[in-house]
């Protein structure tokens, strides 16, 4: 945050993508190695990575959070937890994690918000990242967050995410820079709020690639493909990859087949969206 008020106080911030939960992103990366949902939580609590009730990890609820206050220091503009609708990781599974790093994904908690035209559209869930990304590369409880802007261009920033000596460095930290700002009598320089607010779409709402695990046939992926008009190709047994889906297209498709879907990072189809937009906007009262 004090990057974003000191660095790019004269920059425009197009978009910030970012791994902003150490307990998720522990537990993924253990899964992607093998280790099951309830292990990899169980390692995470005993490592102190995890609290005793992990819902707000797990759930996406504190990433979410985050992300509220990233968009007000990016943006300018508020966002409400009920516009993000996060989804957490509770449905993953380590055959699925260990897939998609086998096929070259890695699939990490990505919590993001980007501008685009009049719009800022937000998103917290799973999502597989390439591993020829920085993001991809982001293990245990590392956090990091990538920020793209107008004048610097991509910018990645990362250090440790959960325990409690990284947390209580952060908290005293925090605590003494604003003794010293009250002492001094500082007023941090903020980003402005929006005079007119920017519509609120989530990503998921969005035409985009996805990545489809699941025990299911070729044949059965392509005949639904055929009809519902997107595009498949094999990665591997069991793994898809699933071009131009929509969220009708990605409902019809769950319902019928037992694939797990996910985004896969970068595959919005921006230029349906500008030419032939599916969402239903959401104004955010400022």
């Amino acid at each position: 945050m004090r990057t974003l008020t000191d660095s790019y106080v004269t920059d425009n911030v197009q978009a910030v993508s970012g791994i902003i939960n150490g307990t998720a992103n522990y537990m993924l990366s253990a899964m992607a190695t093998g280790q099951s949902y309830e292990q990899a939580l169980a390692t995470a609590q005993a490592a102190g990575y995890a609290e005793a009730d992990p819902t707000n990890d797990v759930a996406g609820i504190d990433a979410a959070y985050k992300l509220m206050i990233l968009s007000c220091f990016a943006f300018g503009q508020e966002l409400s937890l009920p516009q993000i609708a996060p989804t957490g990781i509770t449905h993953l599974s380590a055959s699925v994690c260990r897939l998609a790093a086998e096929n070259g994904w890695q699939i990490k908690l990505l919590a993001q918000i980007q501008r685009h035209g009049s719009g800022l559209y937000c998103r917290v869930a799973p999502v597989a990242v390439p591993v020829d990304q920085p993001l991809s590369q982001i293990n245990g409880v590392q956090n990091a967050v990538a920020v793209q802007s107008e004048a610097i261009g991509t910018s990645l920033y990362t250090g440790p995410g959960a325990g409690s000596t990284a947390t209580a460095n952060s908290v005293l930290n925090d605590v003494l820079v604003a003794a010293k700002h009250l002492i001094n009598g500082y007023r941090m320089i903020r980003n402005q709020k929006r005079s007119v607010s920017l519509t609120v779409t989530r990503f998921d709402q969005l035409p985009q690639t996805y990545l489809g695990i699941g025990p299911v046939a070729p044949e059965a992926v392509k005949y639904y493909a055929n009809e519902a008009d997107f595009s498949v190709k094999t990665i591997a047994d069991d793994c898809y990859q699933i071009t131009g889906l929509s969220a009708v297209k990605r409902k019809k498709l769950r319902a019928n087949l037992p694939l797990t879907l996910i985004p896969i990072a970068g595959t919005t189809d921006w230029k349906q969206v500008t030419e032939n937009s599916i969402t239903s906007p959401i104004n955010v009262a400022i």
